[in-house]
């Protein structure tokens, strides 16, 4: 199972099952309330809704290109860094 919230243009991802075709491999090609896919194998696309998506997903195959660092600070705000906050406990 992967994290649908955590996808990106270009991904590729490995499906429980194969489709028709015999491939099991489909590429991100759109992100939003639904996700867009493509085989690899016969270029059909789907649009699948993201609980279907999350519960039919196996694994990564490969990442897309990461975001923006602007644009996932907005998303997901500023990393934690490991040292910050630790001047204060001795």
């Amino acid at each position: 199972m992967i994290d649908t919230l955590d996808l990106r243009m270009g991904d590729v991802i490995r499906m429980a099952r194969k489709h028709p075709c015999g491939g099991d491999q489909w590429e991100v090609t759109r992100i939003g309330a639904d996700i867009g896919l493509r085989c690899t194998t016969c270029d059909r696309r789907v649009l699948m809704e993201r609980v279907t998506l999350r519960k039919r997903a196996k694994e990564y195959v490969s990442r897309g290109a990461p975001l923006d660092p602007e644009i996932e600070r907005a998303l997901f705000g500023d990393p934690p860094d490991a040292g910050e906050g630790r001047e204060g406990l001795r």
